[in-house]
Parts: C-alpha cells; sequence; structure tokens
C-alpha cells in the first residue's frame, strides 16, 4: 500500500495544482475530484487482515516431519493472506498434525501413514488474564475439528493439499469474515 499511497498523493497534487481545475474543463475537473475521494476508498479496501497460524507436526520419522511441515505450509501460504509464524509468536490458529507409520506384524513397514489432524483457533487474550496464563503455561484454545487420514508415504503432498483446503473452507474463510 506504500506505493500506491505515494502515487495518489503525487496526483493530487499535480491535480489539484494544474490548471484543469482551476477553470479548465468541468468533466476533467469531475474526474478529478472523483479519483480523489474514491482513490483512497479502494486503497482501504485493499488493506486486508492476514491470518496468523503456526505449523507443527509431531511423529518418529525426520523425513516424514520435514515432508508434511514443508508441504502444509507451502499449502497454507499459496492461499495468500496467511503468514507462517512459530508457536512462540502471536498466531491465531495452530495446525497440529500427528501420524503414525503403519507396520505389519513382523515390523515391516506398510509404507502407508495414518494421520490426524487438528486446528485450534487461540482464544483471544482479552478473556484471560495474566495470571491465568502464567497458571496454564500454555496459551488456551477453542478445540478444532480432527480429520484423520489414511496415505501412503510417497503421497503426503495429496493428504496436505486436502486437509489445508478443507481448513481454508471450514475455518479460515469464517475468520478472515470476522477480521474486515
Amino acid at each position: 500500500m506504500g506505493l500506491d499511497f505515494v502515487w495518489y498523493l503525487c496526483y493530487c497534487y499535480f491535480a489539484y495544482s494544474s490548471k484543469q481545475l482551476k477553470g479548465g474543463d468541468p468533466v476533467k475537473n469531475l474526474i478529478c475530484v472523483m479519483l480523489v475521494v474514491f482513490l483512497p476508498l479502494t486503497l482501504a479496501s485493499q488493506t486486508q487482515k492476514r491470518l496468523k497460524v503456526t505449523v507443527y507436526v509431531f511423529g518418529d520419522n525426520a523425513h516424514i516431519n520435514n515432508v508434511l511441515e514443508s508441504h502444509l505450509k507451502r499449502e497454507l501460504r499459496l492461499l495468500g493472506d496467511v503468514d507462517i509464524v512459530a508457536m512462540d509468536e502471536f498466531w491465531h490458529f495452530a495446525l497440529q498434525v500427528n501420524y503414525l507409520e503403519n507396520t505389519y506384524k513382523d515390523g515391516t513397514k506398510t509404507g502407508w501413514v495414518t494421520l490426524a489432524g487438528v486446528l485450534n483457533e487461540r482464544i483471544p487474550d482479552i478473556y484471560f488474564k495474566e495470571l491465568w496464563l502464567g497458571v496454564l503455561k500454555r496459551h488456551p484454545v477453542y478445540p478444532g475439528p480432527t480429520f484423520p487420514a489414511f496415505y501412503p508415504k510417497d503421497d503426503l503432498d495429496e493428504y496436505c493439499v486436502s486437509a489445508i483446503g478443507r481448513i481454508d473452507k471450514n475455518d479460515l474463510t469464517p475468520a478472515r469474515k470476522l477480521l474486515r
């Protein structure tokens, strides 16, 4: 918005200092006045509050942890209005995904992964005094819906696309409406 605002100020300066407004064509004067009135409104409507989401993955395999975390964060960033933040920063939503690699009875791995994800929404700080936050030792959340899944280990990117699509539709879209 910074560059647009500078452009707007320059335009206003040149429009008001030009001879067109001092006695020129009334149509051009009307266009200049309309730009001065409506351009700030369009600039203000373009500023949208961004959702802050923290993502963490739990499991025993470091490679699967990295793959899931990377794909989940990528899909969230592709939504366009989501910032990925660390757990110790301010966040609106916490996405937690737990997984378990499936094994046969003899202990060999099947190549499939059972996943369970949950999206928790942060309860606003105004509802809790600092004393309560000190007692709880963590920030309280509204528990969100869980979304279990069963995927081949090589198709975890499909799980991430599906999970973030569901989260966007069911949780983030209503949150966007509240943040406007």
